[in-house]
């Protein structure tokens, strides 16, 4: 009969080889710190990647979503494993080919976030009093919402950076119609015209007209986050009026080309 040989893999054999030869033991085996890393073990786990059309182009997430939790709790945890927090504009597009796949099991999770929980967008609103709203996609966080100072918007939108937009206050709030929705200029500031025109279709298939979380007006400097759900299940509502501290909330992570 066939007797498999003993033997190790070749590169360890010799290493250990030359090093019993000049010691005599392998007790002095250190290794240097890179054949260290090496000969550590490196796991990539499978992540499903759920990708939408946004704006004519693709767009991937990845699956599952973070949380649930804190608004800067699930940006963090998102941008820990090197993706990126979804605007506002990103996640409605999400949202709205959930709708569009509505068989897919994917699509029912998107769904049912919505309507136990919130769906996180990172898209942060400054309400300013006698002026109206500026928007920013991705502002940075401090002390767990956004921060965003009006004068450092205002060069912003001086200098035509896309991820600031301004819009004075005279928009409609609260219940409207989809075709409300998908006109009304602050909506179309916050997730784009695309994106007005989806959250429009979205709303149009509930019973219920959609609701817009946002203020008229502000007697003082006022920060909000933004996040989409289903209010009570029978209507989409569009939150621009937020606190970061509600801890029922998720978001997907953009998964950005230039990563590998």
């Amino acid at each position: 009969m066939y007797n498999q040989p003993n033997y190790e893999p070749f590169s360890l054999v010799s290493r250990r080889r030359i090093i019993q030869a000049a010691t005599g033991s392998l007790a002095a085996l250190v290794l240097s710190p890179s054949l260290a890393l090496a000969e550590s073990l490196r796991v990539e786990e499978h992540r499903t990647k759920l990708t939408v059309t946004h704006n004519n182009k693709d767009l991937t997430f990845m699956h599952p979503a973070y949380g649930p939790g804190t608004y800067a709790d699930v940006k963090s945890a998102i941008e820990q494993d090197k993706l990126k927090g979804p605007t506002m504009a990103e996640t409605v597009s999400l949202v709205y080919s959930a709708f569009d796949s509505s068989t897919n099991r994917y699509s029912t999770e998107i769904k049912e976030i919505m309507a136990k929980e919130l769906l996180w967008a990172f898209t942060g609103t400054l309400y300013v009093p006698n002026k109206g709203a500026y928007i920013q996609d991705d502002p940075e966080i401090k002390n767990g919402m956004p921060f965003m100072e009006e004068s450092g918007l205002i060069k912003k939108l001086e200098a035509r950076d896309s991820s600031v937009r301004f819009v004075r206050f005279g928009y409609q709030v609260g219940e409207m119609s989809p075709l409300q929705l998908a006109k009304n200029p602050y909506v179309i500031a916050f997730a784009g015209e695309e994106g007005a025109e989806k959250l429009a279709e979205v709303s149009d298939k509930y019973k219920y007209k959609s609701f817009l979380w946002s203020f008229e007006s502000v007697d003082e400097i006022t920060t909000r986050v933004s996040a989409l759900d289903f209010d009570l299940g029978r209507r989409l509502s569009v939150d621009s009026g937020l606190h970061g501290d509600y801890r029922n909330g998720r978001a997907f992570g953009v998964f950005e080309k230039t990563q590998k």
